[in-house]
């Protein structure tokens, strides 16, 4: 999908059209999962090349940071949570020229959604290509925050269920939450892990911008936000490694309730083994059957080892609950 962004009398006006005279006009075009043909038109249009889907995910800095006919190419990768589905990162190519803003993504990322309703409160921000490139990475700073501060509270909650946890107790109920806690502490590390991939992206557009390589250089208000977009990234992944390394602990206690959870049951195992393995030596004992022993004949010989197989068993019960292992 091609669309353009215009200001008509400081409104802003949005064309799906994307026909080429449209696009001459445009502040900012945006093409989501474009075609072949929509490529095509933006480039003869505003003589640019558009780079492909496999340019767009290279991770070195050369492919996503770099000028090329006086156009500045910036890549960086958004955090997207589709519903139902596993965190995963989106690549977004911002390309700033001296009038024109154009982004090229083929995802939908909430970042992305939060860009455009910006732009529907104060189209000026689409007027000077830098300012929106500033705009948007400000609005990426943000979601990532709210990100972080949801994965905090999600942590907080684990950690006050797991450590209330009776990890001793073999009940079934018990087992469940630990195997679920587990999923959850699971999905927070792999969601703050690509908000971290995130942030770092943020942190080489940032510098390639306010060196100057995004073109001409910033002014002393663009300096003083990517300033404070830097301080906030560097804060961010601050807080980011520390949701880590909760994240760590977090997943070490919980292996450890489970492995707690499972001696208890082995050890129930093995009491109920020793307490029933006198009885059985003693019926083994009167089960042989041989032709001569003393109490064969005896009409006192079957209560007798009835007697000696209820005493063998509560004799070890006895001692175990008196060392405290029961």
């Amino acid at each position: 999908m091609l669309r353009s962004f215009r200001l008509e009398a400081g409104k802003l006006r949005v064309d799906e059209t994307g026909e080429s005279v449209p696009l001459h006009q445009a502040q900012w075009i945006d093409m989501l999962s474009p075609t072949q043909e929509e490529e095509h038109t933006v480039e003869s249009a505003l003589a640019l090349s558009v780079p492909t889907r496999e340019e767009m995910v290279e991770v070195e800095s050369s492919s996503n940071l770099y000028r090329e006919n006086d156009a500045s190419y910036i890549t960086i990768r958004l955090l997207s949570r589709p519903r139902d589905q596993q965190p995963k990162l989106a690549a977004v190519t911002m390309v700033v020229t001296r009038d024109k803003f154009v982004t090229l993504r083929y995802a939908d990322p909430t970042p992305f959604k939060l860009f455009c309703a910006r732009v529907d409160k104060n189209p000026k921000v689409i007027e000077r290509p830098r300012e929106a490139v500033l705009t948007f990475m400000e609005t990426v700073v943000d979601r990532v925050a709210d990100i972080l501060e949801e994965i905090g509270n999600t942590l907080d909650q684990l950690a006050g269920e797991l450590f209330a946890q009776d990890a001793t107790s073999v009940k079934k109920d018990v087992e469940q939450d630990l195997a679920q806690m587990l999923r959850q502490i699971g999905r927070s590390g792999d969601l703050a892990g690509r908000a971290r991939e995130s942030l770092l992206s943020l942190t080489r557009a940032a510098v390639f911008v306010a060196g100057g390589e995004g073109g001409e250089e910033p002014t002393t208000s663009e300096a003083l936000r990517l300033k404070t977009l830097q301080r906030d990234i560097r804060s961010l992944l601050e807080h980011d490694a520390y949701l880590l390394s909760q994240i760590q602990f977090l997943l070490d206690s919980n292996l450890g309730m489970i492995s707690i959870q499972q001696n208890a049951i082995i050890k129930i195992l093995s009491v109920a083994a020793v307490i029933f393995l006198p009885p059985t030596l003693v019926g083994s004992l009167y089960g042989m059957n041989f032709e001569h022993m003393p109490e064969l004949r005896w009409h006192m010989g079957y209560p007798m080892a009835i007697v000696m197989m209820v005493l063998s068993a509560i004799v070890p019960y006895w001692y175990f609950r008196k060392r405290g292992w029961l």
